[in-house]
């Protein structure tokens, strides 16, 4: 197969989200960069916004102006450029089936997810991302509790016989050879099935082609919501004016699309996802000491447990912060520019700028900022509903715009889940901002600050976190290549599929009773996992 018809290596996907992030933080918009990491989960709130307002005239999401009807490019971007890779490839996913089950546990997965970026101030893409590229203290709090979370979930869809169904992407030629083996890899493979009498599927398909038309309404004609809730006076007052496809807009609208194309073809060619790097750190090492009782315990298939043996999620995240933390660096050791939510109080802040000549964005406790500082209940919360989330709805957000693109059923049914999810926020924001605006337990969220005062200082200490993630990437590679039996120049060629072969060909050759063994407990997840 040619290098665009196939999937691509795990490293590629971190350094397309690395250069997403560069792009984003030194360009968008044109000309007035906000220098920040990508956010995109409020912008799909607007979206949702402006989705309802113009069919209904009413919002339940639009209740304070900042939530007012807009477009987010950046997902559409991710889209457009997943269903692109996926038509070349000649493989959309819609054959991919699951259990009714794992559905349910998707609409509940994306209804806990959006829930938890309002209250953690962000999507995991976000906080991990964009967040530990940027040495953010509420990122590490929400992402490290994320964790947590993530595992307890996979414990609980073990239980249902869920787990074997997790694969971080749907090739049909390898599911076809796990099928015919009789190993849960195969599980999602129903020859049987017809996309066409599949009612669930039109119907998520119905509701997409009225999205569209509806987005594509508000793109060149806008909403007047905002204007009859009395935010703004004019059209061009309003935040949807902004993402309009006008002239003016046009450029910095391309801009955000091709960030967007960058994290949707990282996901297409990969099935990356954040959960998966997060996890892959702590059940790499624990999987290499005794695959056998893990994946008795946990359920996990072939396929996942080669990944992360290889360490491949995590090297992905390596190469990823690496390159957007670089871009940060620069921004901020060339330029002095400090990342838009490095949130401090009003004294730390009056400290650090006298030390080191240079201003934060976010200052104080005021309610334009509370959704930017450290509040310890929220980002508990939060991030327990985004880790639980995450795994209930088969992956993060942003991998899931670029499974939406892919026609995965799964992709296709967050969408109006994710809606619900925004409202026990916006139907509450009254209960929730002050929540949200409490208990906070560190007076900045730009760690190195927390370190020292000094701006010398904490260039270096930034320089020495870079190498950090250099070391981290070197030894995932080492570890990966060591544990598979492998050379780290299959790790860097190789993409998934090839690798789960390669082990497959080793196994049979140089341990035949250990590949037996794994061969038995494959057919034995595959009994044991829920009937389509």
């Amino acid at each position: 197969m040619s290098f665009l018809k196939k999937q691509w290596p795990w490293w590629t996907a971190g350094l397309l989200t690395g250069l997403a992030e560069a792009i984003n933080y030194w360009f968008i918009p044109l000309g007035h960069p906000k220098h920040k990491f990508i956010g995109v989960t409020s912008g799909m709130a607007r979206m949702l916004a402006g989705f309802e307002a113009r069919l209904t005239g009413h919002s339940l999401i639009a209740t304070k102006p900042d939530y007012q009807p807009a477009i987010q490019w950046i997902i559409i971007g991710a889209l457009l450029a997943a269903l692109l890779i996926s038509w070349l490839e000649g493989e959309l996913r819609d054959w991919a089936r699951y259990p009714k089950g794992f559905l349910v546990f998707t609409a509940l997965g994306a209804f806990m997810f959006a829930w938890g970026t309002r209250v953690a101030g962000g999507c995991t893409l976000h906080h991990l991302l964009g967040g530990w590229a940027a040495m953010n203290v509420k990122s590490f709090v929400v992402m490290i509790t994320a964790t947590i979370a993530a595992g307890i979930g996979i414990m609980i869809m073990s239980k249902f016989g869920l787990v074997q169904y997790f694969k971080s992407q749907e090739t049909k030629w390898y599911v076809e050879m796990a099928k015919e083996r009789g190993w849960a890899d195969g599980l999602t493979l129903d020859n049987s099935y017809d996309t066409k009498k599949d009612w669930l599927r039109l119907a998520l398909y119905a509701f997409w082609v009225i999205f569209a038309l509806v987005i594509i309404a508000n793109a060149l004609f806008g909403v007047d919501y905002a204007i009859k809730m009395g935010w703004a006076e004019s059209l061009e007052k309003t935040k949807i004016w902004k993402s309009m496809l006008t002239a003016h807009n046009l450029p910095n609208i391309i801009m955000l699309m091709i960030v967007g194309a960058l994290l949707g073809i990282a996901v297409a060619k990969t099935g990356i996802g954040t959960e998966c790097a997060v996890l892959n750190a702590e059940m790499g090492p624990i999987i290499s000491k005794d695959e056998l009782n893990f994946a008795k315990k946990w359920k996990m298939p072939f396929s996942i447990r080669t990944i992360f043996l290889a360490m491949q999620p995590f090297t992905a995240l390596a190469v990823h912060i690496i390159v957007a933390s670089t871009a940060f660096f620069i921004g901020f050791a060339a330029f002095g520019i400090m990342e838009g939510h490095h949130w401090a109080t009003k004294e730390f802040a009056e400290a650090f700028t006298k030390a080191t000549g240079l201003e934060f964005h976010s200052v104080g406790l005021s309610e334009k900022t509370i959704r930017t500082q450290t509040t310890l209940p929220m980002d508990l919360f939060g991030g327990f509903l985004l880790g639980m989330g995450t795994v209930f709805m088969l992956g993060c957000e942003f991998r899931n715009y670029g499974r939406t693109g892919m026609l995965y059923i799964t992709g296709l049914l967050i969408w109006p889940f994710f809606y619900l999810g925004y409202l026990p926020y916006t139907l509450a924001r009254n209960f929730w901002d002050p929540l949200m605006g409490c208990c906070p337990y560190s007076p900045t969220t730009f760690l190195p600050a927390l370190i020292t005062l000094d701006r010398v200082g904490q260039i270096v200490i930034w320089a020495l976190y870079i190498l950090l993630w250099v070391g981290l990437l070197i030894f995932s590679l080492k570890f990966g290549a060591k544990t598979l039996g492998v050379s780290i120049m299959d790790l860097l060629t190789k993409n998934s599929e090839e690798l789960y072969l390669l082990r497959i060909k080793k196994l049979e050759k140089e341990n035949p009773e250990l590949f037996q063994e794994i061969d038995q407990l494959e057919k034995e997840l595959a009994k044991e996992a829920a009937p389509l």
